[in-house]
């Protein structure tokens, strides 16, 4: 029975971390972009493509 809830407990707190740090990553990368000059920091990611021995 203890085993039980120490696993609830631990998968509780895995499902209340995970969209917390989501929500942190993403503010704070949205912040070292503004910092960095970019305006629109909000957009999708897109794939890089980079031409590399021309």
């Amino acid at each position: 029975m203890r085993i039980i809830i120490a696993l609830s407990i631990i998968g509780g707190g895995i499902l209340v971390g995970v969209p917390i740090l989501i929500m942190y990553s993403r503010r704070r990368r949205a912040d070292k972009l503004r910092r960095r000059g970019i305006k629109s920091y909000n957009r999708s990611p897109r794939p890089v493509t980079t031409r590399t021995g021309q």
